[in-house]
């Protein structure tokens, strides 16, 4: 049933992320499933805030953005993983490289326990929900109450 499973991850989060990448992991194995993780970095699209980011410290954010990662990936995935690093609205960026790989399933995390979590995990899911093109699945408060 499904073939291709986007799961998007924060990398400042790595409990949560490694929560999220375990259930996709679940759902991928009887469908023998390839499973691309993205994680998406703030974009410096308003002219207003990009005028002040120089390009070494755009480089410099990628660079440690790309590490941290990577040490997320060797830590606590399989090798066959592979992942991508976007910039931008991450419900816009989620979606896209939805389109783009042609993902059967996006799987994402919420954890109603943080309230600034139920405002941005509401909002980016909202936005993914409504313009993904294919299933999502929300995980909710995997292994209790997961930061």
């Amino acid at each position: 049933m499904f073939k291709k499973i986007l799961v998007p991850i924060d990398v400042d989060r790595p409990i949560a992320a490694k929560a999220v990448y375990d259930g996709a992991v679940a759902i991928a194995k009887p469908f023998d499933a390839e499973i691309r993780l993205v994680s998406v970095m703030p974009g410096f699209g308003m002219p207003i805030v990009g005028s002040f980011i120089s390009d070494r410290v755009r480089k410099e954010a990628l660079e440690h953005f790309r590490d941290e990662l990577t040490s997320f990936v060797e830590k606590n995935c399989e090798n066959s993983v592979r992942f991508h690093i976007r910039s931008g609205k991450h419900y816009d960026e989620i979606v896209k490289l939805a389109k783009k790989w042609e993902a059967d399933l996006i799987v994402v995390y919420h954890n109603r326990t943080r309230e600034i979590n139920e405002v941005f995990s509401h909002t980016c899911a909202k936005h993914v929900y409504r313009d993904a093109p294919c299933s999502v699945l929300r995980l909710r408060n995997l292994r209790g109450n997961v930061v």
